[in-house]
């Protein structure tokens, strides 16, 4: 019986083996195989995981701050986190604020990580406490979170770390396309990575993927929809975990709605990535939508109303403000140059568009008007299918247009500019390919908020703009030092009224 079964051991074994030898041969008869087993999963996993010194690949969450960092902007510990060693178990007479939340959070764009909304509140609660408590804040927050996870993260180490309350300040990276997977599918596959590696290293593995799924590297960029990271859907159920773990930790739970600014160019802050590497010598873009992003339409954009804007800008500001599409045409004859594109094809939406806003750099706003909108039009009648994001992303640009000549010209009816506005958060709701906050999602916070009474919202969309709107912003998202002020005296406010 046993020399049976040695035997059949042995024979399946060397079986294999001559499988593996002729798979390895035909691999080389036929076609040089890919080194990359699976789709690409999206440009922000690559560029955070990868490229963003800061960071390195997390097993569990795609991606994680360094630890042990020491630098003018950050400093984390050896669990990861913002700030120093948090111990564990939690000292007696300590109040532990724990923050879950994506880059504004960490301050970016700030001169100082103190400047942050989270060092302000600690400062606010110790001095109104004194000594009599010691309040302890926790960052947990990390560079492109989605609440996908940060649900994950909460549940990996809430315990463990035993907050009093929680912070969330998240959306911005949700309503965002990356790829062609979204954060929850990239998760759930991340937990069989490493044995997919290891079987991508059998030529037997590979030949059997493509017998049963196809040439996955061949078509990975052809016939597939891009998607967000995390559907409106998805965020409520993540919130709505959130809030239960935190029932389940005994600990407050406070939402920060995201404020989000309406002057920034639509559909244009991922272009710059299109050219940039992961660490193996991949595009971290894929092909069709770096194709999609550098189609030669412009903007109505000028260098010098940045600063009136958003104050002086940052380096990230100033390279995606420099990728927008220039024809390098001065605006007399580049009315002349678009004029004559259209008469071969009158239809052009880029053409229509780059017209109107040649007519809106000559100070020609009512023609600019026109054009503009005409464009508009054009590309939803020739857009494949208007309905998916990236079209919707792809088209905000042509609102966005809208909304500035109107700014400019003062076409709206309206005192203040209604029309203008409207047209800009049109292109706001529509812009998955900038890091910024949409309605739907907003509105999934005010739907946790009502249906848990023991979770407190704060409306800092409204408060930024009762206070100073576009000018309390660094950048697309980024609250500038006011802004983070702002937000520290919510939450204090939300506290101490407690």
């Amino acid at each position: 019986m046993w020399k049976k079964l040695i035997f059949s051991v042995v024979s399946f074994v060397l079986l294999l083996a001559l499988a593996e030898l002729a798979a390895r041969q035909v691999e080389e008869n036929v076609s040089e195989q890919a080194d990359r087993a699976d789709i690409p999963s999206g440009w922000q996993q690559g560029f955070f995981a990868n490229v963003f010194d800061w960071h390195e690949p997390d097993p569990e969450l795609l991606w994680r701050l360094k630890p042990d960092l020491n630098n003018q902007y950050i400093r984390t510990n050896s669990s990861h986190t913002i700030g120093p060693e948090v111990a564990i178990p939690k000292p007696a007479n300590t109040w532990r604020i724990l923050i879950l939340g994506d880059s504004s959070p960490l301050g970016l764009g700030l001169k100082s990580y103190d400047h942050s909304f989270g060092v302000q509140l600690q400062r606010l609660l110790q001095d109104s406490l004194g000594s009599d408590r010691r309040i302890e804040l926790v960052n947990a927050s990390v560079a492109g979170y989605s609440s996908e996870q940060l649900r994950r993260y909460l549940a990996m180490h809430g315990e463990i770390l035993e907050p009093d309350v929680v912070i969330l300040y998240c959306g911005n990276n949700d309503a965002s396309i990356s790829g062609f997977c979204t954060d929850q599918e990239l998760l759930e596959t991340q937990r069989l990575k490493w044995l997919r590696q290891q079987l991508s290293c059998l030529a037997l593995f590979r030949m059997v993927r493509a017998i049963v799924g196809g040439d996955r590297q061949a078509t990975s960029y052809d016939g597939r929809e891009f998607k967000v990271r995390v559907s409106p859907r998805r965020f409520g159920e993540n919130l709505t975990q959130i809030a239960k773990q935190c029932r389940r930790l005994g600990c407050m739970l406070i939402v920060v709605k995201p404020p989000v600014p309406l002057m920034w160019p639509a559909g244009l802050q991922f272009k710059m990535f299109t050219t940039v590497k992961d660490s193996v010598g991949h595009l971290i873009v894929a092909p069709t939508l770096a194709a999609s992003l550098n189609r030669p339409i412009r903007y109505c954009l000028e260098r010098n109303r940045m600063p009136a804007w958003y104050g002086e800008p940052n380096r990230i500001t100033r390279l995606i403000y420099a990728s927008a599409y220039r024809d390098k045409l001065a605006p007399d004859s580049a009315v002349a140059y678009y004029r004559k594109k259209l008469k071969a094809d009158p239809n052009s939406a880029i053409s229509l568009n780059n017209l109107g806003v040649a007519h809106w750099e000559r100070g020609e706003y009512d023609s600019a008007d026109h054009c503009l909108r005409v464009a508009r039009q054009a590309y939803v009648q020739e857009s494949v299918a208007p309905s998916t994001e990236v079209s919707q992303a792809l088209g905000s640009v042509f609102l966005f247009n809208i909304g500035i000549n109107l700014l400019a010209a003062g076409l709206s009816s309206a005192p203040d500019t209604a029309e203008a506005m409207a047209h800009l958060d049109s292109a706001l709701q529509a812009d998955y390919l900038s890091l910024r906050v949409k309605r739907t999602y907003l509105n999934q916070i005010d739907s946790l908020g009502r249906q848990n009474p023991g979770v407190e919202v704060i409306d800092m969309p409204t408060i930024f703009t009762d206070n100073g709107g576009e000018s309390l912003f660094i950048d697309h998202c980024h609250p500038t030092r006011e802004g983070h002020r702002l937000i520290a005296r919510e939450l204090y406010e939300t506290l101490v009224g407690r």
